[in-house]
């Protein structure tokens, strides 16, 4: 069976962590400290997830002309991204993501500077999924203005919609179109911002199923998830895994459940399978493993279903 592709929309970005060497942090003066950088931002991340799974996928996005925006161009190609529909705005800088945590590992600060993702426009965006095959996949996140949003909802075309909130604060940009959208990632606190209630998750999940979007998983960290489809919630355990790193679990999960969509999986099989990347991605330092492919991934999964 032939795989169908992807095509993800949405954020491209450097992300920067910074650690202090004493476990407090010293404010108003010079810290020393440690500095890393890579690439990120969830659709790109997504995409690369995708891509490591062998799976066809091309990223609708904006960069600077800047050096930034060539590492991220660069570097997401080298992964195997199609970065074509990705253009260079010389007036503005590359997204980047700032993090200072102390020595104990706390967030000082964060530092968001995304103001070019208000350049993708509607038509970058229409014209990127009316070039992409009619039977793939969209996957887009609320890194988009609204309006944007608006056009790829409309110009899905029969294709399958995935979406992703980003944040409790960018949720709101997906709330309008939840009609549309057929597969819907978020979290915890994702699904009690939308649904306006402190229930648990379990409840929560009921009432999102028996909402507009048919099929989505609500993220439960160590716990694993809770998958709807077809008006019936599904217990998605969590693989066992020794975790460094958590950051890259939620976009290797979701990637990897559009992965096995595209491979011919059912949602809930697709779900069950994605846990094992989810696994793979926090047992590595980097938010997406250069190592992941699909046989590492059915590995992994076969050998904790064999236990």
């Amino acid at each position: 069976m032939k795989e169908r592709s992807v095509l993800c929309l949405g954020g491209c970005v450097i992300d920067r962590v910074g650690e202090t060497v004493d476990a407090k942090e010293r404010l108003h003066t010079s810290n020393i400290g440690r500095m890393r950088s890579s690439l990120g931002g969830v659709a790109r991340n997504v995409a690369e997830n995708l891509a490591r799974l062998g799976i066809a996928v091309g990223l609708v996005s904006q960069v600077g002309d800047d050096a930034e925006g060539e590492r991220v161009i660069s570097g997401s190609r080298e992964a195997g991204i199609d970065m074509g529909l990705v253009g260079r705005r010389p007036e503005a800088a590359t997204a980047s993501y700032t993090a200072i945590f102390n020595g104990e590992g706390e967030l000082v600060i964060g530092l968001a500077d995304m103001a070019i993702f208000e350049t993708i426009t509607p038509r970058n965006a229409t014209e990127g999924i009316a070039a992409f095959a009619r039977d793939g996949f969209l996957f887009a996140d609320a890194n988009l203005q609204p309006p944007t949003l608006e056009a790829i909802a409309g110009a899905k075309n029969g294709r399958i919609l995935a979406c992703v909130p980003v944040s409790i604060q960018k949720l709101a940009r997906l709330a309008p179109l939840l009609g549309k959208i057929d597969i819907l990632f978020l979290n915890l606190y994702e699904a009690r911002a939308l649904l306006g209630s402190e229930e648990s998750a379990k409840v929560l999940a009921t009432r999102l199923a028996r909402g507009p979007v048919p099929r989505g998983l609500l993220t439960l960290g160590p716990r694993g998830a809770l998958a709807w489809a077809k008006g019936t919630v599904t217990e998605i355990p969590a693989l066992a895994s020794r975790p460094i790193n958590v950051n890259g679990a939620g976009d290797a999960l979701a990637g990897a459940t559009l992965a096995r969509l595209a491979a011919g999986d059912d949602f809930i099989l697709a779900a069950r399978r994605a846990m094992a990347a989810a696994a793979l991605a926090v047992e590595s330092p980097h938010t997406v493993r250069a190592d992941l492919t699909m046989q590492a991934l059915l590995a992994r999964y076969d050998l904790a279903n064999a236990r």
